[in-house]
């Protein structure tokens, strides 16, 4: 080694003494000076800005010219000592100087004050109290200095515009001590370690390894420790997901005292094991239900190293350990009830238990069979005893669909059953059904029932749909149809054209807000409001060009009826001429079936059948040109005959009546209807069809020239496939439903076409047209005007606004909302694929039967009727429907190959609502701008996150986590322990009751608005959650984190500034007059804001209020919620409480909650303290322990 050469100078009297003191270095030596050491640590430190910034790091002349004037700034420091922390900061003074930040950055130091660390040390200072499940010991202190020293590392890290949003409090990173080194959370399979063993290390050379458990008591130790090993690699909890049914196998045949024996040392080793981060013990929780469930009872088991498939191991299934989880179950409760020596509760591992469709029903046969064990119900009662004595379950409600257990409806929001739906099928053909025959169909292949009584029937076909991000409308698969009974009013909401759609009130719609459609209940409408209709129904994917007669009628049940002979179709009995069995489809043939959609009838008397088109008087051109379609079409010599009423035109053909029948086209001129087929054509033959129905169903009213083209009918199905069918060339109509009042009282149905541009467009399609009077245009509520027309002498311009967007300039005459009359918005919706109408009425309509809706629509969840109102659909999110996402869902439930179930959490971030609110200054468009905006942010630090992490797993820093060990049967390297990329990203919402508060003047129990506010915020947070997913890889989830401390912390820094003080002051919750007597002698000031979509906890609500305001945000905050049930110091009956919950469970979207319980424990009488005079009074949930701000 080379030492450095040593720099001296002389005296007056010839001594020569060191230019500069020796340098004390941080480990441990005293060094002479060196320049070049400071050279050397510029250039290989800054590198790291490329790493964390993406600039280049400092060249050797830069590093040279910084070095230089630190050494002269020493020297005229004319310092006695120097130390290499010294010299450091005296770099990193100079490197700001010169402007250098990055640098200074990736240069400078981390650390703490002695002062702090003393603090730390004594169990004061830097987060002392943050943390209630951290026990004050030397080992916390160390973690402390450790989460100090990594939080600045990390903030220096950081670009420094991104730090300082979590300085500022726009948002808070969650763990930042850890954002650097390893995921939050993880919930674990435990067959994992029944089949490899348990390598604690991750690699095997640091801690034993051990193989597959083959006893029970090995098992349980495994499990334990597993977790306790899982902390080195993660931030957050860590739990095991299915517990007792993996859990089982291994206790076959065990006596409930050795089963009870086991799980108490379960209990005692996760809360006994002080080895967690920072000397706590681990922070755990296991997932319990009281019986197998239905999608385990198949699968073979996973234990003591084999897969019990029949190939390793003889087939066993989880199914035959029924017994085993209901003893399981029972022990770990009684261990729990009776809690540790002292009396206190067992904070760990937290019982999760699983309220499944699959328990709320017993299985009596296996309860005959078994007298001895105990009933569901039986273990259920347990769970609330647990809640009640010591409040320690938390309860995870899997009845509501979107939770993910069985076959259930994530949602009830249904239309009345004679609603008309198109839809394609697998060849992608369209047909328009009533919702109510659709599910008739779908269900012939079977249905399943959810424990409401709500049937499910899966159905292989598309619906026209709406992406209302883009406004942009395709044909988009769905699972099927829904059914349930419902007895109450509908609405009834009819549109300014006619079009009407018949739906429950809870019903999800989209209305205009602004420039942009919003998700909304049908119940929260109002007259005014705009809902969107399709512009057009061209949504056909492949085209008929033919009719296969033979397969018509066999379809339609008339086989018997007919035989096929060479290339053609005739009747069995008669000889008639037949057809062909291919019978094109010619311009001829759609006009004929327009005619007879108008005059058309079939009739039969004896062995008698005809097909009849009556014209009317002035209908005589009419029956020539359908006399000629007939010859044309099919090759029939019609009867033309003249009347009193006008022209009959007749074919006396069964064959033809048969066709005619199974085409849908109807018998009668109240059953008369448009035929599937019609939708499916090319659109010049639709044109046809269209003319020749309206030019035969024309009625001339008056002498006066009409302003409008109509069709009057008997049918509404007519009708309103007449108006789906229009939408095929372009052409909008308006639909009246009429009641005739003279003569016998009859309903009329009228398409009409009123306005100019779309008679034109009409009369181009179909040469169809009516006489308009001279000087004057008429419009309608499709028009759109041009920009240098005036208003005056036009008809129907009662709702008109001028537009001027993207070079299209114009008047929506459906649109009366200045936000939407400029700008961007306004181009976008004149652009898309749907056309804003104004609702004219909502009206109540008596219902007791069934209501249906289609359920799961690929992606947009929106589907449209056959008026082409797009609405919202049902959801049926379940466990099961992860397969349709993950290619390996079978192989994990089988364990092939050692592929298993593996769900966590990569990172939390948490943004500050109500500062947000305060930014947007009113203007709700802006509040949402805001909030997206720090969503934005925190994907930049999931990305930021995620580059990070692939060095650290590249440099094996994460080796339990990443673990490969040894398969047991073949010897290779088993499958990873932990599928990192399926780790999701989450962004909790805090403060949602303040943001609108402050936007509305009242909190979330004190006005609808501020609650629709909160609904339509975080739907549009949940929606854009996914965009950002779909635009990043990376798996988004909107949630409510557990942010106590960050509700905290947010409120103090908007206190702090300046700029949102006087907003803040007006909302923030808790001591707010102390917290302005402590500014400034303290940031732990006794003020927070509300966490998540929570209702505040002081608000004098009741516990039925609570629950309805926040059962509705946990479908749509669907990354992690909660719900609080506060007892206080009450121990109410565990009876009372299961009915309570259970119902709670079984009629709300609540998908997890719990029950806090204030709970006092003496150590000096080792038992719990009681009030002398409780309060029998107090009702759960009225006084919770929150309203204190210490609490």
């Amino acid at each position: 080694m080379r030492l450095a050469r040593k720099s001296t100078q002389a005296t007056l009297f010839g001594d020569f003494v060191p230019t500069f003191p020796k340098v004390r270095t941080s480990r441990g030596y005293l060094l002479d000076w060196d320049r070049n050491r400071i050279i050397r640590q510029i250039v290989e430190e800054s590198r790291l800005v490329e790493v964390f910034y993406g600039y280049k790091g400092a060249d050797e002349e830069t590093a040279k010219e910084i070095a230089r004037l630190v050494e002269k700034k020493i020297q005229m420091l004319g310092l006695q000592s120097l130390s290499g922390p010294l010299i450091r900061e005296i770099v990193n003074m100079t490197l700001l100087e010169r402007g250098l930040v990055p640098y200074r950055n990736v240069c400078t130091r981390v650390g703490t004050p002695v002062f702090d660390a003393h603090l730390i040390d004594v169990g004061r200072g830097f987060e002392a109290h943050d943390n209630a499940n951290l026990q004050e010991n030397a080992e916390t202190s160390h973690k402390k200095k450790a989460d100090k020293i990594s939080k600045e590392q990390y903030l220096l890290q950081l670009p420094p515009e991104l730090a300082d949003h979590h300085l500022r409090g726009d948002l808070h990173i969650h763990d930042l001590e850890y954002f650097g080194t390893r995921p939050f959370c993880q919930d674990w399979d435990l067959r994992y370690f029944f089949y490899y063993g348990l390598m604690p290390d991750g690699n095997g050379t640091k801690a034993s390894v051990a193989g597959p458990a083959k006893r029970a008591e090995v098992a349980v130790l495994h499990a334990v420790k597993a977790l306790g090993s899982a902390q080195t690699n993660f931030a957050g909890g860590q739990g095991y997901y299915n517990f007792l049914t993996f859990m089982a196998p291994y206790f076959e045949g065990m006596d409930y005292e050795e089963i009870k024996q086991l799980m108490q040392m379960f209990v005692y080793e996760m809360t006994q094991m002080m080895v967690a981060r920072g000397g706590q013990v681990v922070f755990s929780s296991v997932q319990l239900s009281p019986g197998v469930p239905t999608l385990w009872k198949d699968k073979p088991c996973v234990y003591r190293g084999k897969v019990w498939d029949g190939k390793q191991a003889p087939l066993r299934t989880y199914g035959e350990f029924e017994r085993e989880v209901r003893l399981l179950f029972k022990a770990l409760m009684e261990v729990m009830l009776e809690g540790d020596y002292w009396g206190k509760p067992f904070s760990f591992p937290k019982p999760e238990i699983s309220i499944e469709p699959d328990f709320l029903t017993e299985d009596e046969e296996f309860n005959r069979k078994h007298p001895d064990l105990p009933t569901y119900h039986d273990l259920y009662l347990m769970t609330f005893e647990l809640a009640s004595k010591y409040g320690t379950p938390y309860y995870d409600n899997q009845i509501p669909a979107y939770r993910g257990a069985g076959e259930g409806i994530s949602c009830y929001q249904c239309l009345s059953g004679d609603e008309l739906i198109p839809v394609a099928d697998h060849d992608g053909r369209i047909a328009v059904r009533a919702i109510r025959d659709l599910f008739t169909v779908a269900a012939k292949n079977g249905r399943r029932i959810d424990s409401f009584g709500t049937e499910l029937a899966y159905y292989d076909g598309k619906a026209p749909s709406v992406d209302f991000t883009t406004l942009e409308s395709s044909l988009r698969p769905f699972r099927g149809v829904m059914r349930q009974r419902y007895t109450g009013d509908l609405l009834r909401i009819t549109l300014e054209s006619g079009r009407q759609i018949t739906v429950t009130p809870d019903h999800p719609v989209y209305v205009l807000r602004g420039a942009r459609f919003e998700r909304a209940a049908a119940e929260d409408l109002n007259v005014g409001d705009y809902l969107p209709v399709l512009k057009t129904s061209e949504f056909c994917e492949r085209l008929t060009t033919e009719i296969d007669v033979a397969k018509t009628l066999s379809k339609a049940g008339h086989a018997d009826a007919i035989r096929i002979t060479d290339d053609q179709v005739r009747l069995r009995s008669g000889g008639r001429a037949g057809l062909p069995r291919m019978l094109p489809v010619s311009r001829e043939l759609a006009a004929l079936l327009g005619y007879y959609l108008a005059v058309g009838q079939r009739a039969q008397s004896g062995r008698r059948y005809i097909v009849r088109l009556a014209f009317n008087k002035m209908g005589s051109d009419l029956a020539t040109d359908a006399a000629a379609c007939i010859r044309a079409a099919l090759g029939y010599e019609p009867e033309i005959r003249e009347t009193t009423a006008g022209t009959e035109v007749a074919i006396n053909s069964k064959l033809v009546y048969l066709l005619i029948d199974a085409l849908g086209c109807g018998s009668t001129e109240r059953d008369r209807s448009v035929p599937d087929l019609l939708f499916n054509l090319d659109y010049t033959l639709v044109g046809d069809y269209l003319g020749a129905a309206f030019r035969a169903g024309e009625e001339k009213t008056s002498r006066r020239p009409a302003r409008s083209i109509r069709l009057k009918t008997a049918s509404r199905d007519a009708a309103q496939r007449l108006v789906w069918l229009a939408g095929r060339i372009g052409v909008q109509m308006s639909y009246l439903e009429r009641e005739e009042i003279i003569g016998a009282p009859k309903k009329t149905y009228i398409c009409r076409i009123t306005d100019q541009e779309q008679i034109e467009r009409f009369y181009a399609e179909t040469g169809c047209c009516t006489e308009v009077p001279r000087g004057r245009q008429t419009y309608g509520p499709f028009a759109r005007l041009p920009e240098r027309a005036g208003a005056t002498g036009q008809a129907a311009l009662a709702c008109a606004s001028r537009y001027s967007a993207g070079g299209i300039e114009g008047i929506q005459i459906s649109l009366l909302l200045p936000p939407v009359a400029c700008g961007i918005g306004m181009e976008k919706l004149a652009r898309g694929d749907v056309h804003p109408l104004r609702i004219r009425s909502i009206e109540p309509v008596e219902s007791d039967g069934y209501v249906y809706d289609i359920v799961d629509v690929a992606g947009t969840h929106t589907f449209a009727n056959a008026l082409g109102i797009v609405t919202g659909n049902c959801c049926a999110y379940q466990f099961s429907s992860l397969a349709n996402e993950d290619d390996e869902f079978e192989d994990k439930l089988y364990f092939r190959e050692g592929k298993h179930f593996s769900m966590g959490s990569w990172q939390v971030m948490s943004i500050n609502c109500p500062r947000a609110a305060y930014k947007a200054e009113g203007n709700q468009e802006r509040l949402i701008a805001e909030l997206k905006s720090l969503m934005d942010i925190a994907v930049d630090l999931f990305r930021i996150k995620r580059r990070w992490m692939s060095l650290i797993r590249a440099n094996g820093r994460m080796p339990f986590a990443m673990q490969r060990p040894k398969d047991p049967n073949t010897g290779e390297r088993g499958a990873v322990a932990v599928d990192l990329e399926g780790l999701v990203y989450t962004i909790g919402v805090v403060g949602v009751n303040e943001m609108v508060q402050h936007f509305t003047g009242y909190q979330l129990h004190e006005s609808r608005d501020a609650f629709r506010l909160a609904v339509r915020t975080m739907t549009e947070l949940e929606m854009y959650a996914r965009e950002l997913s779909q635009k990043y890889n990376m798996t988004i989830a909107l949630a409510r984190t557990p942010a106590e401390t960050t509700g905290q912390r947010f409120a103090v820094a908007d206190l702090l500034d300046e700029r949102f003080r006087d907003h803040a002051i007006r909302v923030i919750k808790g001591d707010v007059d102390r917290a302005l007597e402590m500014l400034g002698t303290t940031l732990d000031l006794p003020i927070y804001y509300t966490n998540g979509t929570h209702v505040t906890p002081a608000a004098p609500v009741p516990l039925t209020k609570r629950i309805e305001i926040e059962h509705v945000f946990f479908p749509i905050v669907d990354g992690g919620n909660i719900f609080h049930i506060w007892l206080g110091e009450a121990r109410p009956d565990p009876r009372g409480l299961m009915e309570m919950a259970m119902n709670l469970c079984r009629t709300t979207q609540i998908g997890y909650f719990a029950f806090t319980r204030d709970l006092t424990v003496s150590l000096k009488e080792y038992r719990e303290l009681k009030p002398k005079h409780p309060d029998h009074g107090k009702a759960a949930g009225i006084f919770p322990a929150a309203d204190q701000v210490d609490a």
